[in-house]
């Protein structure tokens, strides 16, 4: 178990606590043994996976593929150590950062090896995202290397060095999610991990602006356009809430109760489905709810699964 989900079990555990006891800072230095481990995994996919819709889910060291909605395990991809993010293109391209060794991969709907690698060494790259407008490739960096504060860089059709922003009182950068028409958000915590921290990036923007929700989230988790809001998840929370933005105001707009989950990071919407990796208790598995009513989950995945930090759908023949 990491230290992220210890500190933040820490939290939920304790009554009154602030954000500044359950900051988790995830233990990104590498090992010799993890090191072994990225060397000798195995990847492995069912011959049927390319055909279908796939569910992605990040566990501490590998991804387990799932056909989707019915959720029974068709592959494996093995090699990594903390791939805490996920996203999807409009290809059905599954883009998968590493945390600890500071590389974002992207994967070919239902391939075992990487048809892309992107470094970005100086940085612990945490939640990503892809613009449905541009194809640009959006990733929260964590903090640096050294300790320093982290940033929201921007890839140009997903390649080359990116465009990177920061914003006053983001210090760790943990979630990214773009709307429909291309603004990009962004959330974490303050310096010192005392409390929430949300921005956003307009689209065609060259700042990024912190924005003040109208709603307390007690710790960051995932951001994704749901169809017809931004959906911004609370790990501490167990549950989803979707706001809508103009240059005037932001309104919160709904609420989606997570019953029965704990530490859910990034979670992946499709249609009337929201599916939410989710740790609590030592418990790991992934749960799916109706969107956006929630409740009680209407179907549970444990196979494969090992304390899951993200997960996303990537459809068949791409969106």
């Amino acid at each position: 178990m990491t230290r992220r989900i210890a500190s933040i079990a820490l939290f939920i555990g304790i009554a009154g606590c602030n954000a500044a006891q359950f900051a988790g800072t995830p233990p990104l230095q590498q090992s010799a043994g993890r090191e072994a481990r990225r060397e000798h995994g195995r990847s492995w996919m069912s011959p049927e996976a390319k055909s279908e819709d796939l569910l992605y889910v990040s566990n501490v060291s590998d991804i387990t593929v799932y056909s989707y909605p019915k959720g029974k395990l068709v592959g494996t991809l093995s090699n990594f150590d903390k791939p805490y993010g996920e996203c999807v293109d409009a290809k059905g391209d599954v883009y998968i950062t590493d945390s600890t060794f500071g590389l974002i991969f992207e994967y070919a709907h239902g391939g075992t090896k990487p048809i892309a690698t992107i470094a970005d060494k100086q940085y612990q790259p945490y939640g990503c995202a892809i613009d449905p407008t541009t194809g640009n490739l959006a990733v929260a960096n964590y903090e640096t290397t050294w300790g320093y504060p982290g940033n929201l860089a921007i890839y140009r059709k997903a390649r080359g060095f990116p465009e990177s922003y920061v914003v006053e009182g983001l210090y760790y950068y943990y979630y990214c999610g773009y709307d429909a028409t291309g603004n990009l958000y962004v959330d974490g915590l303050n310096n010192g991990g005392f409390g929430f921290a949300f921005a956003q990036l307009p689209k065609n923007s060259h700042t990024l602006k912190a924005v003040l929700l109208p709603q307390t989230i007690t710790f960051p988790g995932g951001i994704q356009w749901d169809g017809t809001y931004v959906a911004v998840g609370d790990q501490a929370g167990a549950a989803i809430y979707q706001f809508s933005f103009t240059k005037r105001q932001v309104k919160l707009q709904g609420h989606t109760p997570l019953t029965g989950s704990g530490l859910v990071g990034q979670f992946g919407i499709r249609g009337a489905t929201v599916v939410a990796p989710n740790q609590i208790d030592s418990t790991s598995n992934v749960l799916f709810y109706s969107y956006p009513a929630g409740g009680n989950p209407t179907q549970t995945i444990t196979d494969g699964v090992s304390f899951p930090f993200a997960a996303v759908v990537s459809p068949a023949g791409g969106r």
